[in-house]
């Protein structure tokens, strides 16, 4: 008993700081989630922007080899005189794009 008088002040002072560091802990790791879930929502947009970019990119990509399959449709006057110009088109958009993959 004498020994528990002796270092009571010890052991206060011990459970003082225990009881700060009960408070402040869970303040720290809440602080530090809301930041990581800030940084995970931005790279979420980043990641939604550039797939949005690229599904354009690939549309505009697509319209490009469409125009280039008709003008080669077109140029050839033997698809013209047998009126095969659409197999033809789609033929040629179709191993322009295989050769783009």
């Amino acid at each position: 008993m004498e020994m528990l008088n002796n270092y009571s002040g010890l052991i206060s002072l011990v459970a003082a700081i225990a009881a700060i560091g009960a408070v402040i802990v869970p303040i720290v790791i809440f602080k530090k989630q809301c930041k990581y879930d800030e940084d995970a929502e931005q790279r979420s947009i980043e990641r939604e922007r550039l797939a949005a970019q690229r599904r354009k990119q690939e549309i505009r990509q697509d319209a490009q080899d469409r125009l280039e399959a008709k003008r080669i449709a077109n140029e050839s006057p033997l698809a013209r005189l047998a009126g095969v110009t659409d197999e033809l088109e789609e033929k040629t958009y179709l191993e322009i794009r295989s050769k783009r993959r």
